[in-house]
Parts: structure tokens; C-alpha cells; sequence
């Protein structure tokens, strides 16, 4: 079952480095996925620039999961033709 959820957001005006951690390590799980899509708006990207932001964003990771979706990128990179 779901449930809508309305939130206004307002950008602050901060740097992407002044972000939080999971923030940032969000974008890079984002630009994962676009990429996976070929997303036209992903241009650019590069599956070591996913690597690069999420392995920096990592902070404390109990469960494991963020070291997973690093490999995952990294099997992925493998895979890639470029």
C-alpha cells in the first residue's frame, strides 16, 4: 500500500559539496541508474564518475549496502563496452 506524500523543497543555495553524504552518494545511485538507461541527460557521465562520488560519500556503511552498489558499478564498468 502507498501513501502520497507532498513536500514542499526549496533550494538552499549550497554547493554540491556542501551537500550531505547521502546526498551525494544518492546522485551517484541516480546517475547509476540513468546511465543504465542511456538517459540523454546523463551525457558525460562516466561509470569511474559514479565511482569516484560514491566511494567519497561513503561515510559509515553497517550494513554493507553502499559497498555493494560500488561493486555493482564496478561489474557494471566491466560489462561496459566503452
Amino acid at each position: 500500500m502507498s501513501k502520497l506524500i507532498e513536500r514542499v523543497v526549496v533550494d538552499s543555495g549550497a554547493s554540491f559539496d556542501e551537500t550531505s553524504r547521502d546526498f551525494r552518494f544518492a546522485a551517484a545511485v541516480a546517475s547509476f541508474g540513468m546511465m543504465l538507461r542511456s538517459s540523454p541527460t546523463i551525457e558525460g557521465w562516466t561509470f569511474d564518475a559514479v565511482l569516484e562520488l560514491a566511494a567519497e560519500a561513503v561515510g559509515e556503511d553497517e550494513k554493507g549496502y553502499r559497498a555493494e552498489f560500488l561493486g555493482l558499478v564496478e561489474k557494471a564498468k566491466a560489462l561496459s563496452p566503452n
